[in-house]
């Protein structure tokens, strides 16, 4: 006997910086398409866009803050403090997810929500998702080291979830069981540009793009929907290329709607009985 409860999908929502605006285009098509988003998994990028969505920030407001990312607005949502810990302190993101969301619980949330970041003492994968202020863990999962002081919740100094975990399907089936796991990874394939010079910043981004590439790759489960937009064009830090990346999300969902559909369609068990028509 079924339960009469209409099966949805399960997010795994990837790290990859200013490229997560991509997971704004996903959550528009899934709406659109009427797909049921019955839990939501996220690491750094993913965990704050799909933190806001999980608190109840829809795709359309989602999309109309992005959009207004400039060069210039970007910068005034950096609190520069260069330290020994960090060079971005991190307080006025907080504020502006605040302004969103306010104090929200995990237990409060409109989805069951998981956030992963990582312990940068032990190398544990921390998870959130039962109680616990929304916010702070959406904060501690976007600070990758050495850019973001780092966060400390009770015990633990925090750190992105990406070094650990940088698409977290597998924290899904603890949120819905029933769900079918969708991973959406915008974590950029690293290609040799000719001609192009080093800098500091690029090969640690470099790096740090290739760990969450390699992890990915090698935990990903087979039976999962994989939704791969093509975002390799920006870097990490370009939040004004908005409308782009929020495309290239659309696009790259809108072709995996029949798989997902099909995933969706419930099992009879005497459809194994039927003869096919000829």
């Amino acid at each position: 006997m079924g339960t009469g409860r209409k099966r949805g999908v399960g997010l795994a929502l990837s790290s990859g910086s200013a490229r997560g605006l991509a997971h704004i285009g996903v959550l528009k098509v899934l709406e659109k398409e009427r797909i049921p988003i019955k839990a939501i998994a996220g690491s750094s990028m993913g965990a704050l866009i799909g933190g806001l969505y999980a608190a109840g920030v829809p795709p359309t407001e989602l999309e109309n803050i992005a959009l207004k990312a400039t060069r210039r607005t970007v910068l005034t949502h950096i609190d520069l403090i260069p330290s020994l810990k960090g060079l971005v302190l991190g307080k006025k993101i907080e504020g502006m997810l605040r302004s969103f969301v306010g104090d929200k619980d995990f237990g409060e949330l409109n989805i069951p929500m998981a956030i992963v970041a990582t312990d940068i003492f032990t190398g544990e994968e921390v998870v959130f998702k039962d109680s616990g202020d929304l916010v702070d863990a959406i904060r501690a999962s976007i600070s990758i080291p050495v850019v973001f002081v780092p966060v400390r919740i009770g015990d633990r100094t925090l750190v992105d979830g990406g070094i650990v975990n940088p698409v977290p399907v597998n924290v899904l089936p603890a949120l819905d069981s029933d769900a079918v796991r969708v991973a959406v990874s915008v974590i950029p394939k690293i290609e040799h540009k000719q001609g192009e010079k080093p800098t500091p910043v690029g090969m640690f981004l470099n790096a740090f793009d290739i760990m969450q590439n390699r992890l990915y790759q090698a935990n990903k489960p087979p039976a999962t929907i994989s939704i791969e937009p093509d975002v390799s064009f920006v870097s990490g830090l370009e939040f004004w290329e908005a409308k782009r990346l929020i495309e290239c999300g659309e696009r790259a969902t809108l072709e995996a709607i029949p798989e997902i559909k099909r995933k969706l369609k419930p099992f009879s068990f005497l459809s194994i009985f039927r003869k096919p028509r000829i």
